[in-house]
């Protein structure tokens, strides 16, 4: 049997307007189109137990779906990846056709986490790095300095992938696994109920319940675990609020040949630089940010704006 690691295989960014490949054999670097990602301290210390709170992490953030997690931790904080195996399988199917063929689908995440310039993607979008986050914003918004080209050429791929062949099969079989097995367990209760008795089961089920949290490494007092839920919320307060001003950014309405050359976040504000076609753009660029942000101060140099804003 040939080995398929042996057969020359192409480097390839995903995004949403790139044309269906028919031939060839690819390595694919999905987009942040195609998945969610966030940033957070947890009160854990190993990616295994980061990875049981990933649900949580997102939970009321994320579209309707079956998503699994993928966890790394850099520095002090985990970054935490959700995606949709069903709609990635499809995706694949939809871009790849014919005779085209993937091996493993990676994300931009983690294989250009060294990204540190504006890298163009197309004529509309590019790709960022904010705050070791990477995602996709409009090209009219920065100055690229390289093409998504550069970046796949000659790349040396990370561990972090997924196994397409898996997908179709867990597709299909996983669904009919859990069915089966949620059907045999709730026999198996009304049975044990029957035999055993309300109390005895009930005493089960608590022994359960402090094996799991044994097992997850939490602390064993409601109290505590109040306070981990409060923290992960906090953080998830502060994660959308950013999110949201980069959003509102990327709303500026800046002219022809204008673009956002630099942002700056942190829990006190934002500042931003913006080249601008002249200094009468200074006024109108503050009456539009003033609408929604408290400005602490602005420069205009060398058609330069530096605004500053407190939150």
């Amino acid at each position: 049997m040939k080995n398929l690691f042996q057969e020359n295989k192409d480097i390839l960014f995903l995004h949403q307007k790139m044309q269906p490949r028919k031939k060839g054999r690819y390595s694919v670097i999905l987009s942040p189109q195609f998945y969610w990602v966030k940033k957070v301290q947890l009160p854990v210390k190993s990616t295994a137990q980061a990875k049981k709170l990933a649900q949580s992490v997102f939970e009321g953030n994320l579209p309707d779906g079956d998503y699994s997690y993928e966890v790394n931790k850099v520095g002090g904080e985990f970054i935490i990846i959700a995606y949709d195996k069903e709609n990635l399988s499809q995706l694949i199917n939809d871009y790849f056709i014919d005779e085209a063929k993937v091996d493993a689908i990676y994300f931009s995440q983690y294989e250009f986490s060294d990204l540190d310039a504006c890298c163009a993607i197309d004529s509309d979008s590019s790709l960022v790095n904010m705050g070791g986050l990477l995602i996709q914003i409009p090209r009219n918004c920065t100055d690229p300095k390289i093409r998504i080209e550069d970046l796949t050429q000659n790349r040396k791929l990370s561990r972090h992938k997924i196994k397409l062949g898996t997908f179709e099969e867990e597709a299909i079989d996983k669904k009919t696994f859990i069915f089966t097995a949620s059907a045999v367990a709730l026999i198996f209760s009304a049975l044990v109920l029957e035999s055993i008795g309300y109390k005895k089961e009930a005493a089960k089920i608590e022994e359960q319940k402090s094996r799991m949290i044994q097992k997850l490494d939490l602390p064993a007092t409601s109290m505590q675990l109040k306070s981990i839920k409060n923290n992960l919320y906090k953080t998830y307060k502060k994660q959308k609020k950013l999110r949201d001003e980069l959003y509102l950014f990327s709303k500026i309405p800046l002219k022809q040949d204008e673009y956002i050359r630099n942002i700056e976040l942190n829990e006190k504000g934002a500042l931003i630089e913006i080249k601008v076609k002249d200094a009468r753009r200074e006024k109108e660029i503050r009456s539009s940010l003033s609408k929604k942000y408290k400005i602490v101060q602005s420069d205009l140099k060398d058609d330069i704006l530096t605004i500053k804003i407190s939150s």
